[in-house]
């Protein structure tokens, strides 16, 4: 099943479930893993919260965006913000000790990088920071689009 979804919404926690939804149903129509679809839907909440908060500054009249991008062998995800973006290339480098876990700041981009097979940062000139994630997956195991 190759094709995209997009959602736009204000930048409100509320969406969240929503995003959520979309994923997960998403993800299951490409994949059976289990593992695979917990890891992108944790990484895809973790990109959209922090859109949300360190992007938007919460700011409900300014909206974030996400595509769901399916391709016959990976998944990508992007998620726009219009915020002024940061120094993502010194905090890659930089990534917290994962023995930190439980602090409360620092933990997504080790969760995302972690857990996806590519995490790509990118600033849109007069828009916002852009999150790329991309995730290998193998077939469903019928070759078929789960039909429910």
């Amino acid at each position: 099943m190759a094709g995209t979804v997009v959602l736009e919404f204000p930048s409100e926690y509320k969406f969240l479930n929503v995003v959520d939804l979309v994923c997960n149903e998403v993800v299951q129509n490409l994949c059976d893993n289990h593992v695979t679809a917990n890891e992108i839907a944790i990484s895809v909440i973790e990109a959209v919260t922090n859109a949300i908060e360190h992007g938007n500054c919460e700011c409900s009249t300014q909206n974030v965006r996400i595509a769901f991008i399916c391709k016959e062998d990976r998944f990508c995800v992007e998620v726009e913000d219009c915020g002024k973006g940061f120094d993502y290339q010194c905090y890659l480098q930089n990534i917290p000790d994962p023995a930190n876990v439980y602090h409360l700041r620092g933990r997504g981009i080790h969760i995302m990088k972690s857990m996806m097979d590519s995490l790509e940062f990118e600033m849109v000139p007069g828009h916002g920071m852009k999150v790329k994630l991309e995730k290998a997956l193998k077939p469903k195991a019928d070759g078929e689009v789960r039909k429910e």
